[in-house]
């Protein structure tokens, strides 16, 4: 029987409930992903499709917005050695969400530039999130909808055993490998606010 990481049984319930969202970010086609029950929790439509970086790059408090490009500049340049930020992101029924959300650089180009950024979010927020109508379901920006291959969220939350020694088996081992710190650091500020 194959031993599984005491990481990876614990995150799972966080990202099933929506306390834990991950995401996963193709900065060439300016597509992100993020685990279905998340964008449920923010109250945004079509769940499993990736949208464009765009509509969530509008949804950021402008005072917010440049510090956390900044930190996502940061890591791509490869001057810090993970992106962090702590911003204020609009949901679709319950006002600004504070939000913090941790990522890495997992693949990249010969030249160095990143293919691939997957990471951690979880909502600061007081008061609970109440998602509501507002933006209705379908395509939102030009490269929205497009699927990712094996998104951050399934890729993770495939059963070790079945995946085997499998691409997806390898592949879902190394990006475990370089994002476990960043879910082990979300699920402990979850225990901290007491989720």
């Amino acid at each position: 029987m194959e031993q599984q990481s005491p990481a990876l049984i614990d995150w799972q319930p966080a990202v099933e409930a929506g306390e834990l969202g991950l995401w996963d970010l193709r900065p060439k086609l300016e597509t992100v992903h993020h685990s279905p029950t998340w964008k449920q929790r923010l109250g945004f439509p079509d769940p499993h499709a990736a949208d464009s970086t765009h509509f969530w790059r509008c949804r950021v408090h402008p005072d917010d917005l440049e510090p956390m490009l900044d930190a996502m500049r940061a890591h791509l340049r490869g001057t810090e050695p993970r992106y962090e930020a702590v911003f204020r992101l609009r949901s679709n029924g319950s006002g600004y969400r504070r939000l913090h959300s941790r990522g890495r650089v997992v693949a990249r180009a010969e030249g160095g530039q990143a293919l691939r950024i997957v990471g951690t979010m979880i909502d600061l927020t007081d008061r609970p999130a109440t998602p509501g109508g507002g933006l209705p379901a379908g395509p939102r920006g030009p490269t929205a909808g497009q699927p990712l291959d094996l998104p951050f969220h399934l890729l993770l939350g495939a059963t070790p055993g079945a995946c085997g020694n499998t691409a997806q088996g390898r592949e879902r081992e190394r990006l475990f490998g370089l994002v476990e710190d960043l879910i082990l650091d979300s699920l402990a500020q979850l225990r901290t606010l007491g989720r």
